[in-house]
């Protein structure tokens, strides 16, 4: 065996050897590290159950109930200056708007997401607006009239509208509608007024209010429940369709 080939297998060994190290150490090097787990959080402690006779913030009679609050957190006006104070600045200014707020609430929606007046109304439990912003006005002052207007469309496939002057006597007056200031929405007296609906989304008639602070008027049906085929029953007056 010549020399050169005896120095060949010498150098093999070593190559050998540092090979097997260098994949060893990538090895090591790719082992995935496990972290400690972090420590577990202590659980927050239960609320207090609030003491017998107190107020939760849903309660009615709380005035930090989100229903008397705008939408900026500041005090809306519950109605009773006594118990709740001023209304905030932003809430006389518009700015902290507060229907906006009441989203918060639990009071019914309707398939809008927008509440349900009619239906807190009827229900007379959730809410009490006050009838009068004279301080000295006695519950036996409010005048509900219970009335309904049957309005016939000139369309044969829309039905009519009854118009229920007690859903919106409960807490308007009757001046808001028909002595409104530039001139009454309505003038009194069933077919008095060429009530146009294409003229509603402009603001008239029953959208000075619906569509803006009320339910909007593309909820047709919300309005239109009289079937065409059906006559007016004792309670109601008739408004005649008007060409």
């Amino acid at each position: 065996m010549t020399t050169y080939s005896k120095f060949k297998k010498l150098l093999l060994f070593p190559a050998i050897f540092l090979i097997m190290f260098c994949i060893t150490a990538v090895a090591a090097e790719k082992k995935p590290v496990t972290k400690p787990a972090a420590p577990k959080a202590a659980a927050a402690p239960a609320a207090p159950a609030a003491p017998a006779g107190t107020t939760t913030l849903q309660d009615p009679n709380n005035p930090l109930n989100p229903i008397y609050l705008d939408s900026k957190g500041g005090t809306a006006g519950t109605g009773d200056i006594k118990k709740s104070g001023l209304a905030s600045v932003d809430a006389k200014a518009g700015a902290g708007w507060h229907p906006a707020a009441l989203a918060s609430t639990n009071l019914p929606m309707d398939k809008y997401g927008l509440i349900d007046w009619a239906k807190v109304v009827r229900a007379n439990t959730v809410i009490a607006p006050r009838f009068s912003l004279d301080p000295a006005a006695k519950p036996d002052d409010e005048t509900i009239l219970d009335m309904t207007i049957l309005f016939e469309t000139k369309s044969n496939f829309m039905d009519n509208v009854p118009f229920p002057h007690y859903m919106h006597t409960w807490w308007l007056k009757c001046e808001a509608c028909h002595q409104s200031v530039g001139g009454p929405i309505f003038e009194m007296g069933a077919g008095a007024n060429k009530v146009k609906m294409v003229e509603m989304s402009d603001g008239k008639w029953c959208g000075r209010c619906h569509g803006r602070v009320a339910f909007p008027l593309a909820d047709c049906r919300r309005c239109h429940t009289w079937p065409k085929a059906k006559k007016p029953d004792e309670t109601m007056t008739l408004r005649a369709v008007q060409q």
